[in-house]
């Protein structure tokens, strides 16, 4: 990538990069550069949001989320064709499925479809077992290094979607035989959670090395448009929404503080309002920087929950929340606008830059 006057690298498809890393560094400090942080896509020429229809047969899925080539080609077509306005910035999402690091050990199955899916093929949690020959783990690497070497800077590389410990002894088990396992043989599923927490320590550390240069020194997390300094990932753990709080801090808070203590900058994917009954739990966590709010279709909007969102702010965590136009304005003068990250979409380019005036006009601590 070219460089600028003041030393700085221009990102191919992003020339104004730079001011928006500043921004997105700052935000991880609860800290206002000039406005609040915001990303906004403007998809031109036909291109549009990719989607998680994947037609074909099981060869053509295959390929559509493990051939490097197609994955690049695909994406540089949509990287060409976007507006990336305020701090949204081109970046490959590493996608092999979420909690895709169920996919590293021995005797699992998966499947590609709308993502990369398993079928339940674990019946005693003690007989997990890590295995670095896997498919999925080595494609995962493969992958990582096949983004950065065509990059060369032109776009960013988001780590990998291999997150949720829980998630993923979920796919592996299926949850009809997780559950009951987590009240009949407690510490059989604690120690399998350890050897996925293994594993997921390996690929974060081996992924960034991998990115980091690439990345500016930071890693990014593609469908939440978050970049950090250092190791940055999200973490999550949506099957919480089936288990109380006390199982919550018994099995899942020993993972997230594990994770934090890794993550350089960690952010938590809440997915949901049934994940209210935990946010104290969250919150609790020093070194959880951010917490990004879900809206799940069929529950109500994020502007329903301005309680629930003043708290993660007055707990100090940055706030991502993924939004639609219309409700930027509510938000922004209901939270403040420190460690506020909003993303969404626009039609036009005049548009998206318009929505950022009004973002910085109504912009305050």
């Amino acid at each position: 990538a070219p460089f600028l006057k003041n030393g700085g690298k221009a990102m191919r498809y992003k020339p104004d990069w730079e001011k928006a890393k500043e921004r997105l560094t700052a935000f991880w400090h609860q800290e206002i550069v000039d406005r609040c942080c915001a990303a906004i896509y403007v998809y031109e020429n036909g291109a549009k949001a990719p989607e998680r229809i994947v037609p074909g047969t099981d060869e053509e899925r295959a390929r559509y989320w493990t051939d490097p080539e197609e994955i690049i080609q695909r994406n540089r077509k949509l990287m060409e064709n976007t507006y990336y306005a305020g701090e949204a910035f081109p970046c490959l999402f590493l996608d092999l499925g979420a909690g895709g690091h169920a996919g590293f050990f021995k005797g699992e199955k998966h499947y590609f479809g709308d993502s990369m899916w398993f079928f339940p093929s674990l019946q005693d949690p003690d007989d997990l077992e890590f295995d670095e020959n896997s498919f999925l783990y080595k494609k995962t690497l493969e992958l990582a290094r096949a983004f950065v070497e065509d990059s060369k800077g032109d776009y960013m590389v988001s780590m990998p979607d291999d997150t949720g410990n829980a998630d993923a002894l979920s796919h592996l088990m299926g949850p009809d035989e997780l559950l009951p396992a987590m009240i009949e043989e407690p510490e059989a599923v604690k120690r399998a959670l350890g050897k996925i927490q293994g594993a997921y320590e390996r690929i974060m550390r081996e992924v960034y090395d991998i990115v980091r240069d690439n990345n500016e020194g930071g890693s990014c997390i593609q469908w939440l448009s978050t970049w950090a300094p250092g190791m940055h990932a999200q973490m999550q753990c949506d099957m919480s929404v089936m288990i109380s709080n006390p199982m919550f801090e018994d099995f899942i808070m020993p993972e997230l503080r594990a994770q934090c203590d890794l993550l350089d900058n960690a952010l938590y994917h809440f997915d949901g309002v049934e994940q209210i009954r935990h946010l104290d739990s969250l919150l609790s966590i020093p070194r959880l920087r951010a917490i990004q709010w879900t809206q799940v279709a069929g529950q109500e909007p994020c502007t329903e929950h301005f309680a629930e969102l003043k708290r993660i702010q007055a707990a100090g965590k940055s706030l991502v929340i993924l939004v639609t136009p219309d409700q930027i304005r509510p938000i922004m003068e209901n939270l403040s606008s420190k460690g506020l990250y909003l993303i969404t979409n626009a039609n036009s380019r005049d548009e998206a830059d318009r929505m950022l005036r009004d973002i910085a006009a109504w912009t305050h601590d």
